[in-house]
């Protein structure tokens, strides 16, 4: 099966851990705000309509990574004036 979409935005992984990415079609009207090892931080409008944002997060399975990521997560909510969607896992 393959994927038919238009875009693409990747983060490499660190050794064999995390990495992410991102795939979007040309109805997509996507703008990049941050990212790094684990998020993708976007603002996303599809089809013409309001705009909000996405995170796209591979949250650290190392206790002592886990402070620092989420206070990182935190200070990307100040950012945010519209409406936010956060998906991932780890």
């Amino acid at each position: 099966m393959k994927i038919k979409m238009d875009n693409a935005f990747y983060v490499e992984p660190e050794g064999i851990a995390g990495g992410l990415a991102l795939w979007w079609s040309q109805e997509v009207k996507l703008s990049m705000m941050h990212y790094d090892k684990n998020f993708i931080d976007i603002v996303i409008s599809i089809n013409g309509e309001p705009e909000w944002f996405g995170t796209f997060i591979y949250a650290p399975s190392h206790e002592e990574e886990k402070q620092c990521f989420w206070e990182k997560l935190g200070t990307l909510k100040n950012d945010v004036n519209a409406k936010w969607c956060i998906m991932g896992g780890h």
